[in-house]
């Protein structure tokens, strides 16, 4: 607890008797002196200051009333408590020492103990201030040492994000290159094997390496291609541009493409006829590129002489094209892995990885929609492109 004995007090009355008096009373406290407002002002200056003031407010040359506002005034002694001490009771007495800045007032002739009581109380008041002001200057410290360390953080951190996004541009200018690399030969390879393919004809002995040749750079160029979409989204460099456009001719001319390529592989593909003319906004080259590659997997991976099913519908406010096949559908790995890039999204045909599925989902999300894949127990599967108008 306090010792408030260790406290200074600053007596100030022009009457020696009242001063004995006090002083006896205080016997405890040490104590400074004063008789008129000037020395008063003198010693409160002073360092080390008083801890508390007792002033009379009745003195010649310079009154009470006025030592306290000069102790306001200054910063040294602003928030010295005084207790004023006077033989005056009138109220308008009372208010003005408040207003001249006093924290309390004591009439004459005054009880002893009252006089500790009040004494002992402002001390205490002061003591308590003095805690909060050296908690709040603690606590600014604080403050001030967690916001430059804040600020030091979000330096670190806006530094890691630029170098982020530079290894990131780095990363999309590489696939962007490479993309543009392979597809460069990738077509005069094309075009090689289809002059070969043309001068020697089909029962060429050398006709059949034509072929694997053309396929496999056929999937080489849908790869690259692939991956040059899925950079372009990545980055936001092909914001897509989605104009309005009949979603039955986009299905027709995705079934007109792949219509050799289902021929090939005996499979026949059955497209649901309806009246309902289904429009929608999106972006023709790359909503048709998805809505080819899920077609495409769906006739590749189905058995011989079996059938694929294409769906094109609205309800609500979302437009859905389903493809169903007769495949072997999705085995349970794969389906926690569809659409991660280079996952095991086709895992479920031929244990190839690869893009279509990751790019297809990207594409759809640029479109604000989704893809639903789904497995029809022993049927295959089912994948719907859903759009949202």
């Amino acid at each position: 607890m306090e010792n408030f004995f260790d406290n200074t007090i600053l007596i100030v009355d022009d009457t020696p008797e009242n001063i004995d008096i006090l002083v006896g009373l205080l016997e405890h406290y040490d104590k400074k002196i004063a008789t008129n407002g000037d020395d008063a002002l003198a010693i409160a200056f002073e360092l080390p200051h008083p801890d508390l003031i007792l002033l009379d407010v009745m003195m010649p040359d310079m009154d009470g009333y006025e030592v306290c506002r000069r102790l306001r005034k200054d910063g040294r002694t602003r928030d010295l408590p005084v207790i004023f001490l006077t033989a005056r009771t009138d109220k308008d007495d009372v208010i003005k020492g408040f207003e001249a800045g006093g924290q309390d007032y004591i009439t004459k002739p005054f009880d002893a103990r009252e006089l500790m009581e009040r004494v002992k109380t402002q001390l205490e008041l002061k003591t308590q201030r003095e805690i909060l002001k050296n908690m709040n200057v603690v606590l600014e410290e604080k403050v001030q040492e967690r916001t430059i360390q804040l600020q030091e953080a979000l330096t670190k951190l806006d530094k890691a994000n630029k170098d982020l996004q530079g290894l990131d541009n780095a990363k999309n200018n590489f696939l962007n290159i490479i993309s543009h690399e392979i597809r460069t030969p990738l077509n005069g390879i094309v075009g090689a094997a289809f002059l070969l393919k043309s001068v020697l004809g089909d029962n060429n002995e050398v006709s059949e390496f034509i072929d694997m040749l053309k396929i496999s750079a056929d999937r080489l160029e849908a790869f690259s291609t692939t991956a040059l979409i899925i950079t372009q989204l990545q980055a936001g460099t092909n914001a897509i541009r989605t104009e309005t456009h009949d979603i039955g001719k986009i299905v027709d001319n995705c079934l007109a493409t792949l219509n050799e390529y289902s021929t090939t592989q005996e499979v026949e593909i059955i497209k649901e006829q309806s009246d309902l003319m289904i429009e929608n906004k999106v972006d023709l080259q790359l909503f048709q590129r998805a809505l080819k590659s899920i077609i495409h997997n769906g006739i590749k991976y189905s058995p011989k002489n079996e059938k694929v099913l294409i769906k094109a519908y609205t309800k609500g406010s979302q437009t859905a094209i389903e493809v169903t096949d007769k495949g072997g559908g999705f085995s349970e790995e794969a389906m926690h892995n569809l659409f991660q890039p280079f996952g095991m999204g086709e895992k479920h045909y031929d244990k190839n990885i690869g893009l279509s599925l990751y790019a297809a989902k990207m594409i759809m999300t640029a479109h604000n929609g989704e893809i639903i894949i789904e497995n029809i127990p022993g049927a295959g599967a089912k994948v719907s492109l859903v759009l949202n108008q």
